[in-house]
């Protein structure tokens, strides 16, 4: 009968144990149990990271500040939107421009076809 009650006591505190850090890790992927009404300047912001209501009880984005800091906002709201779309842009890689950047064709260069003041440069060279 010890040995019963103590194996059943040693059950329900693994039990608790498990239950316990299942919310410590929903806690951490959910950084935002309510929404701020602060508005934040785009230029302020840092990053950003979305929150669904699946495992999270709320839709919310939690901004990142420059100090380090996290704002969640709702993101039906405007200002949201719009900086999300901001940083959205702001990590977007410039395109390369299709022209090359010397005014001699790169076609001639490759080809080794010089133009006439090079070749003149190239004669006062072997003088």
């Amino acid at each position: 009968m010890r040995s019963a009650s103590i194996f059943l006591l040693l059950c329900m505190a693994a039990m608790l144990l498990g239950d316990a850090n299942c919310q410590m890790n929903a806690r951490s992927s959910c950084p935002c149990l309510k929404t701020s009404n602060t508005v934040l300047r785009k230029e302020n912001i840092l990053s950003y990271k979305r929150q669904t209501a699946g495992v999270c009880h709320i839709d919310a984005i939690a901004f990142t500040t420059a100090k380090n800091r996290i704002v969640c906002s709702n993101p039906r709201k405007l200002w949201v939107r719009n900086a999300v779309e901001y940083l959205d842009n702001k990590k977007k890689p410039v395109k390369p421009t299709a022209r090359p950047v010397n005014s001699t064709s790169t076609l001639k260069t490759a080809l080794g076809l010089n133009t006439g003041s090079q070749r003149s440069t190239a004669k006062n060279c072997k003088n």
